[in-house]
């Protein structure tokens, strides 16, 4: 499945974007020609890609009139195989979709075009996901020859093809030969319908592989690699003129058959199939390819050149003689990698061999191209691209004739920064700061009056930070949750800081809350400010940080509802403990004293006495005695008194 690739003469790269976009680069001035959604990119996303040539009719101008009616040219344009089975053609000179092929083959899910592939004498062939090879008459936009290829796999998840290669060849004969990698790599006649298989090269485990052809006059061989393995296999696939005579009708001394022959393979041809062959080479590599391509020159030896980059950013050059079959594996001759003055590597993303090694390696969100010499006197190559930063000199810059140091004048500028803040209204003139006033303008209070000052006092405080990583300066700057502050800061910030400070923000956000609270306003701060840069130059790096950050956020959002239930009811409980143990003493309502007023009263009772009857005091006496045990004993007392000295007068 080949995702990006040169044009044929090597002027553009296109390459399908992980958003379902097709982008064109033109190479020699590393410019992003065009840029083309297709419609359901996100439902239907293109899957693989072919660079094709298409014939173009041109009408012919009046004064050639009595020459020919019609002229044709060629144009180069993109072949771009869907999802949905459909293939657009896609033209770089009109910038638009200029025919779509389509053919519903097999169920609706399995209508997915896995593998492209063309060349000038065969034509467009394409493979579907259930290993339909269809051959395409680009004139008519249908199908010239439909041809399924049974794996005979009963893992249906290997057995889908991946890559196809058509088979160059010089022999006379009306059948194609082609190449499918599976789960083995196996070479396939194709005519009249009838896919035949010719030969298996070998065993391969990945579902997407990666296959390139080189040929000479006489021989052909194909290159494969796979996403599981660190090696290409070289194998040679050459169509004899055995195996043209026999498609012919011919025996192998050129006799004509009486008979035809049998559309079933014999025993013997079946036990050669079932055999696997060696590869004739293998070439190491540092990781698993990412694109290959190969280039044969015919001298007095067969000379192989093949350039192979990785997964890992780097490329391997290899240069061989094919002067016999070897077992042992073919490391690389010249490694090349690619990096900045400040050692930062630039990951290479493609190569292009003929006629001069041309590659391509991105440098942030843009993907820049180049064409390099191979230096085979070293083991490793590594070019420094980019912007280098000048180390400044002490005491001015050396003077190159006689190695002196001479002085550094500097061009005195129309208005200074003092002069801003202090308000001076002569420009240039001499302005004494005295010593307060420039340590108020260094203090990181966001209250002070020179705000300006202040900000950009924070933005190189916060780069000082995080380019010497001092923990100490970081929580300086980032102490402060105002959202003004904040937004400023980060407005003004480079963009070669925006990743360390995300990754310092992750750090932070799963502390305290009072620290998380902060860090969320740096953030919100980060996303208006950066936004853009952040969506152009989204890469793995990038999604690990916000993917970090989104699920610290979401988790502690998680427990807040739980958290706050907890701290109420603790509050709670703590407030009604602490009104009982403050609470002051109550006084009594009622104080009820029984000394003083009861023997008052009594006393008042007692003098009022001798007026009652004796008959009512003797009914009152029997009626009271019966309570005595009911009545206060102070009373039962002096009711006592009073009996005893009535029946003494009786007597």
């Amino acid at each position: 499945m080949a995702e990006a690739a040169f044009s044929e003469d090597g002027k553009y790269y296109s390459s399908i974007g992980q958003d379902g976009r097709l982008r064109i680069w033109d190479t020699e001035t590393n410019v992003l020609k065009q840029e083309y959604t297709p419609d359901l990119h996100l439902k239907a996303p293109p899957s693989c890609l072919q660079w094709i040539t298409v014939a173009v009719s041109k009408s012919p101008s009046k004064k050639d009139n009595r020459k020919s009616s019609v002229s044709e040219q060629e144009a180069q344009c993109i072949a771009v195989g869907t999802t949905s089975g459909k293939i657009l053609i896609y033209s770089v000179a009109q910038a638009k979709v200029q025919t779509v092929l389509e053919e519903h083959i097999g169920r609706s899910q399995d209508q997915k075009i896995t593998a492209l592939d063309w060349n000038r004498k065969d034509g467009l062939f394409s493979c579907n996901k259930s290993n339909y090879i269809c051959e395409w008459t680009l004139g008519a936009s249908k199908i010239a020859s439909k041809y399924h290829v049974n794996l005979d796999s009963k893992n249906k998840a290997v057995s889908t093809i991946s890559a196809i290669k058509l088979i160059p060849h010089t022999q006379e004969t009306s059948a194609k030969y082609i190449i499918t990698a599976s789960w083995q790599l196996r070479v396939w006649r194709l005519h009249n319908g009838e896919a035949t298989v010719l030969k298996c090269l070998g065993h391969n485990a990945s579902k997407q592989s990666i296959l390139a052809i080189a040929a000479t006059s006489e021989k052909t061989w194909a290159i494969e690699g796979s996403q599981t393995e660190r090696l290409l296999a070289f194998w040679d696939v050459t169509v004899t003129s055995d195996v043209a005579l026999q498609m012919n009708g011919h025996d192998e001394d050129g006799t004509p058959h009486k008979r035809k022959k049998k559309k079933s393979l014999s025993s013997a041809e079946k036990e050669d199939v079932k055999t696997l062959t060696i590869p004739t080479y293998n070439f190491v590599l540092e990781d698993a390819p990412k694109m290959i391509d190969v280039a044969v020159k015919e001298e007095a030896d067969v000379k192989l050149t093949l350039a192979a980059v990785t997964r890992s950013g780097v490329m391997h050059y290899y240069s061989h003689t094919l002067n016999g079959a070897s077992a042992k594996p073919i490391k690389p001759n010249l490694t090349v990698h690619i990096t900045t003055g400040e050692a930062t590597p630039l990951p290479l993303q493609c190569c292009r061999l003929s006629p001069n090694l041309q590659v391509g390696y991105t440098h942030g969100p843009t993907l820049l191209f180049e064409k390099i010499t191979p230096d085979l006197s070293s083991k490793t190559q590594v070019l420094i691209r980019g912007e280098t930063k000048k180390k400044k000199v002490k005491g001015g810059t050396p003077n190159e004739i006689n190695k002196v140091a001479r002085p550094v004048t500097k061009i005195q500028s129309t208005w200074s920064l003092w002069e801003v803040l202090l308000g001076n209204e002569s420009p240039g003139a001499k302005v004494e700061v005295p010593m307060e006033r420039r340590l108020a303008n260094l203090t990181l209070e966001t209250a002070a009056k020179d705000k300006t000052a202040v900000n950009q006092n924070l933005t190189r405080l916060l780069i000082q930070g995080l380019q010497s990583r001092d923990t100490n300066i970081l929580e300086m700057v980032l102490h402060d949750s105002s959202r003004a502050a904040a937004a400023r800061t980060t407005a003004q910030l480079p963009a070669e800081f925006i990743p360390p400070l995300l990754d310092y923000l992750a750090t932070l956000a799963t502390k305290r809350t009072a620290t998380c609270a902060t860090v969320c306003v740096w953030i919100s701060a980060i996303l208006r400010s950066h936004a853009a840069l952040l969506l152009a130059t989204m890469n793995a790096h990038n999604a690990e940080r916000l993917g970090s950050l989104l699920a610290t956020f979401t988790n502690r959002r998680a427990h807040l509802c739980q958290l706050l239930n907890v701290s109420g009811r603790i509050q709670l409980t703590l407030a009604q403990r602490a009104e009982k143990q403050t609470a002051p003493a109550e006084e009594p309502v009622i104080d009820y004293n029984d000394t003083s007023d009861e023997e008052m009263e009594v006393d008042r009772q007692s003098g009022s006495g001798a007026s009652w009857d004796e008959q009512d005091f003797d009914d009152d006496d029997d009626d009271e005695d019966s309570d005595d045990e009911d009545r206060p004993q102070a009373q039962r007392r002096r009711r006592n008194g009073r009996g005893s000295d009535s029946d003494s007068g009786g007597e």
